[in-house]
């Protein structure tokens, strides 16, 4: 279904103010008119606004302009004092803007009436334009806002969806040529029957997205049981649909300061999922996994539109994505995003050494102190050519309790330095292994990792890990030599944050 607009009617579509309304119908009926409106007689008198439904039923017109003001003061006051937004009806908008979709509000409410709903239960933001009573000559049904709305929004009747309770919404949105479907998602509702058979009739707001194949995109709450619980089930399905194994690199995204995630979920069920950092000034880092039975239905391409609009705003201009070697999907993915391949990256365990050889005794390694922290930029920037105001920003962004830096020293000269970001009881991350230019090719990276390693294994860490970046396989030799296993190849595929998914 190409799909790019949901045009609603507000009251017993959007929120459940019909309630709140009768009662201020009534209530002014009764002191300035003297007598008493059933709901049905209400509803039999829908049509025009507030203003309208008084000035036109009242038998004494001298009452009607104070009456007014006492149906909005007892309307606005009810909303402060018992009135709750629907969960599943933000959720619903919230899926629906995440995905791009124009909205808009087509309601008989006047314009003064429709923002203190609006304004109260903070829905507002949500749409593009809103229709009200005061600004057409004719009311639901006669399809006069319906048209209206899609003029300003540049949508064809064929693209768009209209959603209403009553049977004038339906009447009106078959009037403007457009799938109409009837609610009964809310406690209150006007219409059991129609004069014509809407689309559908949808008692809940589920049936809606999966109508549409809605994605609801949230951003990861670091402390949610639940949510990481749902990232190591789609991190299970994905691995063994596509029988690699593959990683959420969950444990830097349930720390407060950790990386980014987003999740896309249908329903109840987690079907994507897209973490990002920004490794510098200059690009993010991509990361996701869509669930087997949902891909090629736009759930990553979704994902990418979202992160796009979070890391705007910190002047990055380049995405890089990381996708499994093995993966086809992802691969194409990538490519069909604008990306061009940049590395390759080979995940490493610690497998044991094939015959057990004395360590170096002419190098050391010791914790970093306060004053070795300008080396520690020089190396590494000259190691891994980025600038040493990047470099200075990113060690002073990642000193952490569980990430120790080790110097690797001969006799007096610093010649490198290696990290471990100590992850959990069981498992060690080594990181940012980098030797001087001036010192490299005379083996002692080897020594330095083999080093590294035995410091761990005295702790003991039962699961060593470590990533090497680089384009030529024949590079790995200095890490097999030292006791590690590939065990999955990831390739970068870099492109700009403006390229169109």
């Amino acid at each position: 279904m190409s799909i790019q607009a949901v045009l609603f009617d507000f009251d017993g579509t959007l929120a459940d103010t019909l309630p709140l309304s009768f009662r201020a119908f009534q209530a002014v009926f009764k002191q300035y008119d003297q007598r008493e409106v059933t709901r049905d007689e209400l509803v039999a008198m829908f049509g025009p606004t507030e203003e309208g439904i008084i000035g036109g039923n009242f038998t004494d017109p001298a009452s009607v302009p104070q009456a007014i003001e006492d149906y909005y003061s007892i309307y606005k006051q009810g909303h402060f004092e018992e009135f709750q937004n629907n969960e599943h009806i933000l959720g619903l908008l919230q899926a629906l803007k995440a995905q791009r979709m124009k909205l808009g509000v087509i309601t008989g409410k006047s314009r003064r009436a429709y923002q203190i709903s609006a304004g109260a239960l903070d829905l507002e933001h949500f749409f593009d334009l809103s229709i009200t009573g005061d600004d057409v000559a004719k009311p639901k049904p006669d399809p006069e806002g319906i048209h209206s709305a899609l003029r300003t929004l540049g949508i064809e009747p064929s693209q768009a969806i209209f959603v209403g309770d009553s049977n004038a919404d339906i009447l009106a949105g078959k009037a403007a040529g457009m799938q109409t479907y009837a609610v009964r998602w809310l406690p209150t509702f006007q219409s059991q029957a129609y004069d014509l058979a809407p689309d559908g009739i949808l008692e809940n707001v589920a049936e809606f997205q999966r109508l549409l194949q809605l994605n609801n995109i949230i951003p990861m709450t670091y402390h949610s049981k639940q949510q990481a619980a749902d990232i190591k089930a789609l991190e299970q399905q994905c691995s063994q649909a596509d029988s690699i194994q593959l990683s959420s690199d969950l444990e830097h995204l349930v720390k407060e300061d950790g990386d980014h995630a987003l999740l896309c979920y249908r329903e109840d069920q987690l079907i994507g999922l897209l973490s990002w950092f920004a490794a510098d000034s200059d690009y993010a880092q991509i990361n996701a996994m869509v669930h087997p039975d949902y891909r090629r239905q736009g759930v990553f391409r979704s994902l990418v539109k979202r992160a796009r609009a979070d890391i705007e705003p910190l002047g990055v201009h380049l995405l890089s994505y990381k996708i499994p070697a093995s993966s086809q999907t992802g691969l194409l993915a990538a490519q069909a995003l604008g990306g061009d391949f940049d590395r390759s990256e080979y995940a490493m365990s610690y497998a044991g050494m094939n015959s057990a050889s004395p360590l170096p005794s002419e190098l050391i390694l010791l914790p970093a102190a306060p004053e070795d922290f300008e080396f520690m930029v020089s190396c590494s920037s000259q190691a891994f050519g980025e600038s040493e105001d990047d470099t200075r920003k990113y060690f002073t962004q990642t000193d952490e309790p569980e990430r120790i830096t080790y110097i690797a020293w001969t006799g007096s000269e610093r010649i490198g330095l290696i990290r471990v970001n100590y992850i959990n009881e069981d498992t060690a991350f080594i990181h940012n292994f980098c030797i001087l230019p001036s010192h490299q090719g005379k083996g002692v990276g080897e020594k330095v990792l083999r080093q590294a390693v035995g410091i761990l294994l005295q702790k003991p860490y039962p699961v060593i890990r470590l990533s090497v970046v680089t384009g030529n396989v024949r590079a790995l030799n200095l890490y097999l030599r030292a006791g590690f296993k590939i065990h999955s190849e990831y390739k970068y595929y870099s492109g700009s944050l403006y390229l169109e998914p």
